[in-house]
């Protein structure tokens, strides 16, 4: 039985040893956006324009439409959010936001990128001031997100 078990720990070793690291998580950076939804009038697409960015890829004046599949909903939005910055510059994700909340709040997650927004990836935690200026505070990456080998 002894001899069993050293073979079996023998070999689970080797495995270890021959599978390769995980790579690093990449380094991520705060993101704080601010967005006025006036325009925003619940068709698909709707949009809400970007007043302030810490992240000098994704300028003021940057639109945020947002496809839905729920955009309308008394209660909550539910979409696929597009930033638009233009010239094929733009970043893919998706928010849900609970609209009805006191104060409202959500979270939006970016995947993929194009253009200046090649490798984004953020989550931000999405919440609301009494001006009715939305924020989007979180971490991004930006490029490559891959660990070098």
């Amino acid at each position: 039985m002894s001899r069993l078990f050293i073979l079996s720990a023998g070999a689970a070793l080797a495995l270890a040893q021959a599978a390769p690291a995980a790579p690093a998580a990449p380094e991520t950076r705060p993101l704080k956006i601010a967005k006025e939804c006036s325009q925003f009038t619940g068709d698909t697409p709707s949009f809400c324009t970007i007043t302030e960015s810490n992240l000098e890829a994704i300028p003021a004046g940057s639109k945020i439409l947002y496809y839905g599949p729920v955009v309308a909903n008394p209660l909550f939005s539910s979409s696929t959010a597009v930033i638009a910055v233009g010239n094929g510059d733009s970043a893919l994700g998706y928010c849900v936001v609970y609209d009805t909340a006191k104060p409202p709040f959500g979270t939006c997650a970016f995947h993929a990128g194009s253009g200046t927004l090649a490798g984004f990836q953020a989550i931000v935690k999405v919440t609301v001031d009494d001006k009715q200026i939305w924020h989007w505070d979180g971490d991004y990456v930006l490029g490559t997100t891959q660990a070098a080998k």
